[in-house]
């Protein structure tokens, strides 16, 4: 399980090796080794829904936001986008995949913070432009801009961080670390893609303070 520490806000990003952590024995043993009561995670659906850590959990989102110390969020991923948007007071964690990524989850994140002016983002680990295969069907249907695909043995594939990036840049959002290892084609997390149907990683985040 990697560590980031950000001034108040601890983010923790877990790998393979941790297990799957939407295995219930593996998420309990991550909240004791991390010395939390809860982990407050959405009940995703590729929604673009934000909802407050104390909101009913049980219905469909794919983000959760707290301006509580001392209180995890989370999302689970095998591919989409975990990303992690804070300030000194405030975070929200989101699951980011194409429908929410293209159906507004960030900026609607965005708009749950009540200090707007020096949020930070972090990104983490998620299927690349290098694998992230699609068909003609899903660029034509979807308007997907040609700065944000490539074309390689008439193959095509789409970069959803560059997407997300220029959504955090119209934002005025700064992305203070990235990982950037590619979860198919990588070694240390789950991929959808890669055949790891149920296996998922845990991306989480708090803030210190009683």
């Amino acid at each position: 399980m990697k560590r980031f520490k950000f001034n108040k806000t601890n983010i923790y990003v877990t790998e393979k090796s941790d297990g799957n952590l939407r295995d219930r024995e593996n998420l309990e043993r991550v909240k004791k080794e991390l010395n939390l009561k809860e982990i407050f995670l959405p009940n995703q659906k590729h929604t673009n829904i934000v909802l407050n850590y104390d909101e009913d959990l049980t219905q469909p989102s794919d983000a959760v936001y707290t301006d509580k110390p001392a209180v995890a969020v989370g999302v689970l991923t095998a591919d989409c986008i975990p990303l992690v948007l804070f300030n000194d007071n405030e975070i929200s964690v989101i699951h980011a995949g194409w429908r929410g990524l293209l159906g507004g989850i960030v900026e609607n994140a965005y708009k749950k913070f009540k200090d707007k002016s020096n949020i930070l983002a972090f990104v983490g680990p998620s299927i690349r432009g290098c694998c992230y295969e699609v068909g003609f069907d899903f660029i034509d249907q979807l308007n997907i801009s040609s700065d944000f695909f490539t074309i390689s043995q008439n193959k095509y594939f789409v970069d959803l961080n560059k997407i997300l990036k220029n959504k955090l840049e119209k934002l005025h959002v700064n992305i203070v670390y990235e990982i950037d290892e590619c979860t198919k084609c990588g070694k240390n997390f789950f991929s959808y893609r890669n055949g790891n149907i149920e296996e998922r990683i845990l991306t989480l985040a708090f803030m210190e303070g009683e």
